[in-house]
């Protein structure tokens, strides 16, 4: 599927007048009019793409397009869901445990909710329902892209795949088409998400000090984003800390006891979800006396994610705001790549299509479109002169594509080097705190 043809069809479909054949839900994710104008564009693809019906097994789909939204999702592999999502949405059917009928019935709006006692019962019922909506095997997709998976146990996933023949046809592109433009219900929550990240950070970086742990750090960051406005729910907070020469290289790595000393360039990643829309940013923290070398790549860096968020306008296409961070390092006189991957799209989860990288496939390429979220976050990683790295530098920034440019919800936390007392007297001088062994 080449996403831009697919948006060029879907872009602009609001679904008005879509008859859901809908059991109004006592308690809904949304308003019925948003799942009329996703399943408009959803039918609208699956026509294009010659399919009957979609079976989907994954959190972020089903709660999209059924409106099915419950904590059940945390013990998924337990109690597995499938929603069943004929081109016909009145004939769509959600498949949920017994356990959790209540929450199934209550949320979503699908005119059909069966109910199962055990998960081996699931690929019989998918097989009745699908032979009741009249879907052919080869007209009918699964989850079994790249970023996909099948939320089933192997035995079972194995056994609905097999509803669609010998070549199951894949439905992820065509979920990621859906989702990949937000609609004003949407950017109004991943803006409050973002609010409450940004909440967090400031929290912390007005903390951040020499002597404390990443986790302290972290735990700050994270109460106050709870505080001002991230929801509890299957979504968790994933922020995530590495500080110092023998963490940078685990960049990924969630927080540690790791004491912040003097010098670090402190790496903090990562957001939270409001009501299911997730927030992502990045931003870092110079403690006490800085390096001149680490501070002129973070000067860099913060160029590099500005440069990107002056390309962003709808038809520039994703590899051109990677290019648009690599040529500002050049520029700058720096010789360090900008990282493979330099941004994604972001909603209900938090990589989302598409990703802002060179695609050998130039269909992933995409356009971008007014309604598009992306996160901007062009990485260096520069070797220190003692060995291992010299830190990760990156500032990350959640945009909001619109018609003539993009606005950054993440905006009202400064993106640059956050400068933290080091020494004990808070003067940036040497640190009483503990110096880790073998870095000098």
């Amino acid at each position: 599927m080449n996403f831009d043809s697919a948006l060029e069809v879907i872009d602009g479909i609001d679904g008005a007048g879509l008859d859901l054949g809908e059991r109004p839900p006592v308690w809904p994710d949304f308003p019925l009019e948003e799942y009329r104008r996703r399943y408009a564009r959803l039918s609208a693809l699956m026509e294009r793409e010659g399919l009957d019906a979609l079976v989907l097994t994954q959190e972020e789909p089903v709660r999209y397009l059924s409106g099915y939204n419950s904590v059940i999702w945390a013990v998924g592999r337990w109690l597995p869901t499938v929603f069943i999502a004929p081109r016909d949405p009145r004939r769509a059917v959600l498949l949920a445990s017994a356990f959790d009928a209540g929450c199934a019935a209550g949320t979503s709006w699908a005119g059909t909710v069966d109910t199962y006692k055990t998960a081996a019962d699931l690929p019989a019922k998918v097989a009745s329902h699908l032979a009741a909506v009249g879907a052919a095997p080869e007209r009918t997709g699964f989850e079994l892209g790249h970023g996909s998976v099948m939320g089933l146990a192997k035995v079972f996933a194995d056994k609905v795949t097999a509803l669609g023949g010998t070549d199951p046809a894949d439905a992820s592109r065509l979920l990621s088409a859906v989702r990949m433009l937000k609609s004003p219900a949407e950017i109004e929550r991943i803006r409050r998400s973002v609010s409450a990240a940004t909440a967090g950070y400031r929290a912390g970086l007005q903390a951040a000090r020499a002597g404390m742990t990443e986790k302290e750090l972290v735990a700050i960051i994270g109460s106050a984003m709870y505080a001002s406005g991230t929801t509890a729910g299957t979504k968790p907070l994933f922020v995530n800390c590495v500080s110092g020469r023998t963490r940078y290289p685990l960049v990924d790595s969630p927080a540690s006891d790791n004491v912040l000393a003097d010098g670090d360039i402190v790496f903090v990643d990562g957001g939270g979800a409001s009501d299911g829309y997730v927030s992502d940013i990045l931003r870092l923290i110079g403690v006490g006396q800085v390096r001149p070398q680490d501070r002129t790549y973070a000067e860099v860096a913060a160029g590099a994610t500005e440069a990107m968020i002056a390309a962003v306008r709808p038809g520039v296409r994703v590899s051109q705001l990677l290019g648009a961070a690599s040529n500002y390092v050049a520029d700058a006189g720096l010789t360090e790549e900008v990282g493979a991957v330099a941004g994604h799209g972001i909603g209900l989860e938090l990589w989302e299509r598409p990703l802002i990288t060179e695609h050998d496939d130039p269909d992933d390429d995409v356009a971008v479109r007014a309604g598009m979220v992306l996160c901007l976050e062009p990485i260096m990683a520069p070797a220190h002169p003692h060995g291992g790295l010299a830190g990760i530098f990156v500032f990350e920034q959640q945009v909001l594509v619109t018609a003539d440019g993009c606005e950054v919800l993440s905006a009202d936390l400064p993106a640059r080097l956050h400068e933290a007392r080091g020494g004990a007297d808070g003067s940036g001088g040497a640190t009483t705190a503990p110096r880790r062994a073998g870095v000098p």
